[in-house]
């Protein structure tokens, strides 16, 4: 009996320490897979009291790198803020865009600019629209 006990309890941690191990694998699988933010150029920035836009010219942007992008931009976003919108384009003469961003400070911020779509576990937040059309 006492066999059998010792056998369930030596399976029951080796399984735990493999879920463990699959757990800091897809972790780290996560972290490679966020691409370094491409080099691009600010274009048609507009900034008012508490919000702005700004357009992100990286001339071979995929989703990806877009994406990356707007979070690196919206690192530089000042506390002043409370909306903000970021678009990245493949040129400054771009109507189609590759993806968009629309930053909010905070969830009553999100409740008076986007009328509460911007939704975060931590703020501030983006919501993401990436429709690349001519990807």
């Amino acid at each position: 009996m006492r066999t059998r006990t010792t056998t369930a309890a030596l399976i029951t941690a080796g399984l735990l320490l493999t879920l463990t191990a699959c757990g800091e694998d897809d972790q780290k699988a996560k972290n490679v897979d966020t691409p370094k933010p491409p080099a691009y150029t600010v274009a048609n920035k507009d900034e008012k009291k508490k919000t702005g836009s700004v357009d992100l010219v990286v001339p071979d942007a995929t989703v990806d790198t877009a994406k990356a992008a707007i979070q690196d931009y919206a690192k530089s976003i000042g506390g002043q803020f409370l909306n903000y919108g970021i678009t990245v384009v493949r040129s400054d003469a771009d109507k189609v865009y590759v993806c968009m961003g629309e930053w909010a400070k905070d969830q009553q911020a999100s409740d008076i600019y986007t009328g509460g779509r911007i939704k975060g576990d931590t703020w501030p937040a983006i919501l993401m629209n990436c429709p690349d059309p001519k990807g």
